[in-house]
């Protein structure tokens, strides 16, 4: 059987006290204890609680809207839209993941599944989040932070970066998928005619020849006949999309005219505007 001896505590607290070979953790720790350290301790403990709990909440939105995007197909397109307008954002940053995964699917998926992505950002452009209380009944838009335009923020940022030739970071897989979303995106009506137009006009003005170009300057000629090619197959071709090209074919086969004569662009960059034209004027 067990024995059990049971001490006064008196005792026993004299007894520890007078032992004069303390373990090295145990001189330690009686040197380095406080009750500060104690309740400091006790807050971050409760901090780190919060912190979790919070991430845990934006994480769930996260996951959820990742879900639903994974699972979109042409069938349940309309249920996915229809569950994504059930969210409550709870924070800009929640909206902002929806606008990062709809980017993000757009340019890494399927020609199939491309549309789908615009046609759900098409339908739930109106989707909102409030930064703050509306305290002017007259302002109805106060406070709000529209899905579309978070949206049209980032392409532009996108688009920016595409067309930016010099920097060190352009490069033509990137900007291809660029090109891919602002088609994509203007196939599903997001992005409007006038918007189209001033980037169709952007494209004109780098590639058109001029005798004061430096030679350096053509680099970023063959940069964007490539980047307009990629837009120009990723745009469907009607009356709609030929009115925003105006006279493009025309602009481009006059140009390749003079850079054919002079060379100052490579053979495989003429092959590739004279295909742009071959597509505008199907």
């Amino acid at each position: 059987m067990s024995r059990y001896q049971v001490y006064k505590f008196k005792e026993l607290n004299e007894k520890f006290n007078s032992m004069e070979d303390h373990s090295e953790d145990v001189i330690k720790f009686f040197d380095n204890f406080s009750f500060e350290i104690v309740v400091n301790n006790l807050k971050d403990r409760n901090n780190s609680s919060n912190v979790f709990s919070d991430f845990m909440k934006e994480n769930t939105t996260k996951a959820k809207l990742i879900g639903l995007l994974n699972k979109l197909n042409q069938s349940n397109l309309p249920t996915i839209i229809k569950s994504i307008r059930l969210i409550v954002f709870q924070t800009e940053e929640e909206l902002n993941d929806l606008v990062q995964q709809c980017i993000q699917k757009i340019k890494r998926d399927s020609e199939q599944v491309r549309p789908l992505v615009a046609r759900l950002c098409f339908d739930i452009s109106s989707t909102f989040f409030m930064t703050k209380k509306n305290t002017d009944p007259a302002d109805k838009e106060a406070g709000k932070i529209y899905f579309r335009k978070m949206l049209l923020t980032e392409v532009k940022n996108d688009y920016s970066n595409s067309i930016d030739y010099d920097s060190d970071a352009w490069s033509k897989e990137r900007g291809d998928k660029t090109m891919i979303l602002i088609g994509t995106l203007y196939n599903g009506k997001v992005i409007e005619n006038n918007i189209m137009s001033g980037i169709i006009k952007d494209f004109k003005k780098t590639i058109e020849y001029k005798e004061s170009k430096p030679l350096e300057s053509y680099g970023r000629v063959e940069k964007a006949i490539q980047l307009l090619s990629s837009l120009v197959n990723c745009i469907v071709l009607n009356d709609e999309s030929k009115a925003i090209y105006g006279d493009l074919d025309n602009f481009l086969e006059n140009q390749i005219t003079i850079y054919e004569g002079n060379q100052l662009i490579s053979k495989k960059i003429r092959y590739i505007c004279k295909n742009i034209i071959h597509e505008l004027r199907k």
